[in-house]
């Protein structure tokens, strides 16, 4: 990363093209601060993309959104949700039915009764038994299901983790995108 210089000398003239210069610098600065921003946000992307299984990836959408100059947000949305049905009781001939629309990038983030790969607690509709290291419960059909087995949804945090990329990653973007600038 090279230094900028400007040169001039205390002439009338010579200050107008300090100014000159000063002002192509500040343009040239909004250029790059944009580019910072949307590489940043790409990385973020990527990330997040990965972060999520590979089951859900078709349900949740990772984008960057500009604000104004040199800002911009990194945004997950949920393309759709997800309908679960679920009994309270062990015994599904009571009829103790509970149903929601659960939200995919949610649960990837926070996930469903089991610890988070860094150790924070999953969620679930209730949270119920979210203190539990193993829960069941019968789908629609009465079929039994366990947290272990096969819908525990780890959190993965890919939002949280595409924060933390773009963070630890800042300062080599900023001189991957600086080395690429000439300047006089």
């Amino acid at each position: 990363m090279s230094n900028r210089v400007f040169k001039s000398n205390l002439s009338t003239e010579g200050l107008n093209g300090l100014i000159r210069q000063l002002r192509r610098y500040e343009s040239e600065l909004d250029i790059i601060a944009e580019e910072i921003v949307e590489k940043l946000a790409e990385r973020g992307i990527k990330v997040a993309e990965y972060s999520v299984f590979a089951d859900w990836r078709s349900l949740i959408e990772f984008k960057y959104e500009p604000k104004n100059l040199g800002e911009g947000e990194l945004v997950g949305q949920d393309l759709t949700l997800i309908h679960r049905i679920w009994y309270t009781s062990e015994h599904p001939s009571i009829y103790n039915q509970r149903e929601a629309y659960v939200s995919p990038l949610w649960m990837s983030e926070f996930g469903a009764g089991q610890y988070a790969l860094e150790g924070h607690r999953g969620t679930f509709p209730g949270q119920r038994n979210a203190f539990r290291s193993e829960w069941k419960w019968y789908d629609g059909n009465g079929n039994e299901h366990s947290s272990e087995e096969d819908y525990h949804m780890i959190a993965t945090q890919p939002m949280y983790k595409a924060f933390v990329d773009m963070m630890i990653n800042a300062e080599k973007v900023v001189k991957e995108v600086f080395s690429k600038y000439e300047f006089e």
